[in-house]
């Protein structure tokens, strides 16, 4: 996913009203995994702050499941849109060697039917050797021309069968399109009770005091190191980790996408952060934010940051601003399912290239920060 063109372009804005989100996202990773509550002055804050990190946490759980679920759902439609790609090529191929066959066949069948008149000026009927000569060059022409109609059976044989199996996957596609629009609708309806879990959160943390937050960090922090294994059971010890990040769609559902094919770019050289349409997207870091737009990527934002490394955003539905200089933190655009993603769920495709180099995972980094 990197045809960006060099076209800067800026869109429509969002008009989505955003809140502060470093405090009550890190609260809320901390809430969805960690069962030691943070004890407020008041036992019923607790019993509300416990009901409130239960609801978040079932929201998010749902939400990762459906977002396993859809992806899985991309991933045989790609795979089927691969198979036909191959059995198109195939098919091409066969009708170009059915055509050469057959026209050897008809040279064949009008040579064997010619040589049976052309002894007439070459060869005396009447002497026995004559004769011999003459049925042994009729029975060579008839060789051949067997030869030549039974590769065109063949032939023709293997494009029959070629072509049952495109209509197969082609049927085979239609029903996983129809399955992949149920796990969208699925998947929005998932994002959407996990964004209202994570507001209501949010606006109860919001309540509490200052020293809450303090604790709230070190709950993050336990976060952040359990999670360098992933819920798949992938262990990502010695991975690569950016550090110093904030998260660049905080409340975001993803899992670990890293080398899934695709059609378009043969594998995924990133993490899909699946959240509602008109999400902020945030600078992970300080930074030059270019805005783009390409085919694949549709609107997207290449961040060169300060640390050295390049990061990409793709598939937005609109920017904040123009290109420039921006801090960390700063909303640079807004999730959508522009590009490549057009009529699938909406998310922002995230990408980390160490040092303006080749990309690497970015699931472990994106997990300890999201």
């Amino acid at each position: 996913m990197v045809d960006v063109t060099n076209g800067s372009r800026v869109g429509t804005r969002v008009r989505t009203k955003t809140t502060r989100w470093s405090a009550s996202v890190a609260v809320l990773v901390a809430a969805a995994a960690l069962a030691g509550a943070v004890v407020p002055a008041k036992p019923a804050a607790a019993e509300e702050i416990d009901d409130l990190r239960t609801a978040v946490a079932t929201a998010r759980q749902a939400a990762t499941e459906a977002t396993q679920r859809y992806m899985d759902a991309v991933n045989r439609l790609e795979a089927i849109e691969v198979r036909i790609g191959d059995a198109e090529r195939a098919i091409a191929a066969n009708k170009e060697t059915v055509a050469r066959l057959s026209g050897l066949a008809r040279d064949r069948a009008v040579t064997a039917y010619t040589q049976r008149g052309i002894d007439t000026g070459l060869l005396d009927l009447g002497r026995p050797l004559d004769r011999l000569r003459r049925q042994k060059m009729l029975e060579q022409a008839n060789a051949k021309d067997n030869a030549a109609i039974a590769q065109l059976d063949v032939a023709t044989e293997a494009l029959a069968d070629q072509e049952r199996e495109l209509r197969s996957l082609r049927l085979d596609a239609r029903d996983s399109r129809d399955r992949l629009a149920v796990e969208q609708t699925a998947l929005d309806g998932q994002l959407r009770e996990a964004q209202s879990a994570l507001a209501a959160f949010e606006e109860r943390i919001r309540r509490e005091e200052a020293a809450r937050q303090e604790r709230e960090r070190a709950l993050l922090a336990a976060q952040q190191a359990a999670n360098q294994k992933s819920a798949s059971g992938k262990d990502y010890t010695g991975a690569y980790v950016s550090t110093g990040l904030v998260c660049p769609v905080p409340g975001a559902s993803f899992i670990d996408s890293w080398g899934f094919p695709r059609a378009t770019t043969g594998w995924h050289q990133g993490v899909d952060l699946m959240a509602p349409r008109g999400t902020p997207n945030r600078a992970v870091v300080s930074g030059d934010a270019q805005m783009m737009s390409g085919a694949t990527s549709g609107m997207g934002v290449f961040l060169q940051g300060d640390d050295g490394n390049l990061y990409y955003y793709f598939h937005f539905e609109g920017y904040e601003g123009g290109s420039r200089h921006v801090q960390q933190g700063e909303v640079i655009g807004y999730t959508g399912n522009t590009g490549d993603a057009s009529g699938g769920a909406t998310h922002t495709h995230f990408e980390i290239h160490p040092g303006g180099g080749p990309a690497v995972n970015p699931y472990p980094t994106v997990a300890g920060i999201c």
